[in-house]
């Protein structure tokens, strides 16, 4: 018998108040696979990429994400052993470009990374290859585990992940990662509009300024899905 399971929308804190109907699903644990976007090193490690840039340049931005992003790398580790522990479906995507030169990104992003490295002596990414294109070792995939490589905040767009995600039958998708009010919001949304169930774990996904994380929660939880905590994830 499958495990589904009715959840009362969770209204976290990240969560303002709400007039019309919450999104609301069952949750089957058989057919609900985790996606855990782009917790890469040049995203999470401290010596290297953009956290090590912003220790150095934005020390009041990095007074907030270093912890922030420390803890939600803690709690996607917890959520990932467990889904590991009951052979569930794990999905990880890496955001960067595909070719050294970056030939294969759309025209503004690579004058954004080109803008960046002016103003900070640092892309904003790295290509498929290099070390800040790897997923952290706190959160290595293990063999049996998609790596879904993308040149786009979601993976929704030009990468075949939707057809995966269908012959895994699966149908509801746990998000973990970074950054909140990017590639998070933009995969989330994207698979809300393809018929997925979303669930958006508020203690588990960061971004550099709290009240941009919150913004984009509340958006995601009115209408595409819904946000939990890693403690009711570790219900299913």
């Amino acid at each position: 018998m499958r495990n589904m399971k009715e959840f009362p929308v969770y209204p976290s804190e990240s969560v303002a108040d709400w007039v019309m109907p919450w999104p609301s699903f069952e949750v089957d644990a058989e057919r609900t696979g985790l996606m855990v976007i782009d917790y890469q090193n040049y995203s999470v490690n401290p010596q290297c990429g953009l956290t090590s840039m912003i220790k150095k340049r934005y020390p009041a931005i990095a007074e907030y994400y270093v912890p922030r992003i420390k803890q939600t790398v803690q709690n996607t580790r917890r959520i990932l052993d467990a889904f590991r522990r009951s052979n569930r479906r794990v999905i990880f995507t890496r955001h960067g470009a595909l070719l050294p030169d970056s030939s294969d990104m759309i025209a503004r992003r690579r004058k954004r990374d080109m803008d960046a490295v002016v103003m900070t002596e640092s892309p904003s990414l790295w290509c498929k290859g290099s070390f800040e294109h790897e997923i952290i070792t706190e959160l290595a995939p293990r063999d049996n585990e998609l790596v879904i490589d993308k040149n786009t905040s979601s993976p929704f767009n030009g990468t075949g992940v939707d057809h995966l995600l269908r012959n895994m039958n699966l149908n509801t998708l746990v998000m973990t990662g970074m950054a909140t009010d990017m590639c998070v919001e933009t995969t989330a949304r994207d698979a809300a509009d393809r018929g997925y169930n979303v669930i958006v774990v508020d203690d588990a996904v960061a971004t550099f300024v709290a009240e941009h994380h919150r913004a984009a929660l509340s958006a995601l939880a009115r209408v595409f899905g819904q946000v939990w905590d890693t403690e009711k994830v570790l219900s299913l």
